[in-house]
């Protein structure tokens, strides 16, 4: 049984390879703006699920052609309250291996002496490898705990920055790394750093809440 079903995610894969850039999605499209190469701001309507974390679609109004807007198109675009900037030479974790991305649209979170940005990414949006695999798990109906559940799972990545940096730090997620990098970036500010080795509450999942404290 299953040597049969990794002939038959095999062969739908071979299959699937000369139609994957066929399909496309119908875009939800919300009012913003965005800052092209030089700086010149452009308004109308843009798509932006954060799953691909490198290119949005925009059209001036409903019922026009769309265009693919990509990093290096764009600095920032602004959808609603929510911002969102081009960072550069970050890198994400696809298990326990780091993969570089050249540039990238993050949410700015916190603005102030330290930038928090989030990154949101499904992997078979940033990898062609990843996408023809996932696609053919699922049609080989191995969807859900397996490859493609991990690959179509969307992850979250946070980076740090000062102004006067040149590199983004990716915040470590685990427990055992993240109170000591937080401790190690922020010890200008002894008060944080007292709160992050007793507050419980300094955690991880409160992270914005942690460089707000800091910015004050």
């Amino acid at each position: 049984m299953k040597c049969k079903k990794t002939f038959l995610y095999l062969m739908l894969l071979l299959i699937y390879l000369p139609f994957s850039g066929w399909a496309g999605n119908i875009e939800k499209y919300q009012q913003g703006y965005y800052l092209d190469s030089v700086q010149h701001k452009i308004e109308g309507l843009i798509a932006f699920d954060g799953s691909s974390c490198q290119y949005f679609f925009f059209k001036k109004k409903l019922g026009d052609k769309e265009t693919k807007v990509n990093v290096a198109q764009c600095s920032r675009f602004d959808i609603g309250e929510h911002v969102f900037e081009r960072i550069d030479h970050i890198d994400f974790v696809t298990m326990v291996r780091k993969r570089p991305i050249d540039s990238a649209f993050a949410e700015l979170l916190e603005n102030g002496t330290v930038k928090l940005y989030k990154i949101s990414l499904e992997l078979s949006k940033m990898d062609g490898a990843h996408k023809m695999s996932s696609t053919a798990a699922q049609l080989s109906g191995t969807d859900g705990g397996g490859l493609s559940g991990y690959l179509t799972k969307t992850r979250v990545y946070y980076y740090m920055k000062r102004d006067n940096e040149t590199k983004y730090t990716r915040v470590e997620s685990r427990k055992s790394k993240f109170k000591p990098q937080m401790e190690a970036y922020l010890k200008d500010k002894a008060d944080v750093i007292a709160q992050l080795k007793n507050n419980k509450d300094y955690s991880y999942n409160n992270l914005e809440l942690i460089l707000k404290d800091y910015n004050k």
